[in-house]
């Protein structure tokens, strides 16, 4: 009876494709030592090979509206795919933006306004100069950090009060004048990825809403956009934090880890494709 139903089900609600969950683009060399944040690295070799294999296997690469128009039924289409990035890493702009122009790849950037402001203190990286080489250290002080019911930032600042390398977020992140080139060009949407890129699930009630209202206006006014669309840092959410994206006013939101997207009228909240370089 069970397999009836999920049959029926996979009729009513088919596969119409993914969206790929990304985050930096770097050179091999340039990749981290450490497997918890070298799985957020590609190569631009490795970002082209998977792109043309999936436009060999005919798969189309849409903007990010033209897939939830057609998740909720109000387009037809199939085998389509929506490229996402998290943070806003200059490298989107100096290794991947190359590689999406040339086969006109339209993407979203969801952006944590502190990375272009240079006030992000990339918790995740900083560990790394404090591990000096120690990957087991390195990934159990992750381990430990994910699992603490503190914001996550402020976990990692417990093991230090003085950031390792201050200047990092500067040299790391998008500029501004390059998100406003790369959204004139037209292929690229700009979602919110909050102010700090903070675990949403974490924090109070008011500390959400300051996420999500402070980063729309922020990119508002440095870059002239609406902001309809959200995605959840660490893919920390709840029912709570969901309604309060809603009741703010977004369209969508995405979390990191997920698959392959259903159409289902009426759909807000997308699970992406976490895409990992083997």
């Amino acid at each position: 009876m069970l397999t009836v139903l999920r049959r029926i089900d996979h009729l009513l609600h088919p596969v119409i494709g993914e969206i790929w969950c990304l985050h930096r683009v770097l050179p091999e060399s340039e990749r981290s030592s450490f497997a918890s944040n070298r799985e957020l690295e590609l190569t631009p070799d490795y970002l082209e090979s998977i792109i043309s294999a999936k436009k060999a296997e005919g798969c189309h690469f849409v903007d990010l509206d033209s897939f939830v128009a057609v998740a909720n039924g109000k387009r037809r289409g199939r085998r389509l795919i929506h490229v996402t990035f998290d943070d806003g890493f200059a490298d989107v702009f100096t290794n991947a933006y190359p590689v999406l122009k040339k086969h006109q790849i339209p993407f979203t950037v969801y952006l944590s306004t502190d990375m272009p402001d240079g006030k992000a203190d990339l918790w995740w990286l900083q560990l790394e100069s404090m591990a000096h080489g120690d990957a087991a250290w390195f990934e159990q002080r992750i381990k430990e950090i994910y699992k603490r019911k503190a914001n996550l930032a402020a976990s990692m600042h417990e093991l230090t009060s003085t950031l390792p390398d201050p200047g990092l977020c500067s040299r790391l992140s998008l500029t501004w004048e390059q998100l406003r080139f790369m959204v004139s060009e037209g292929l690229c949407t700009i979602g919110s990825h909050g102010v700090s890129h903070s675990a949403l699930s974490l924090l109070p009630k008011e500390g959400v809403a300051q996420e999500l209202e402070a980063s729309r206006t922020r990119i508002r006014e440095m870059l002239g956009v609406e902001v309809r669309h959200f995605s959840y840092p660490h893919s920390f959410f709840n029912e709570a934090t969901n309604q309060q994206v809603w009741d703010a006013g977004y369209e969508t939101a995405v979390i990191g880890y997920g698959g392959k997207a259903r159409r289902s009228k009426g759909r807000k909240l997308f699970y992406r494709n976490y895409i990992v370089q083997p």
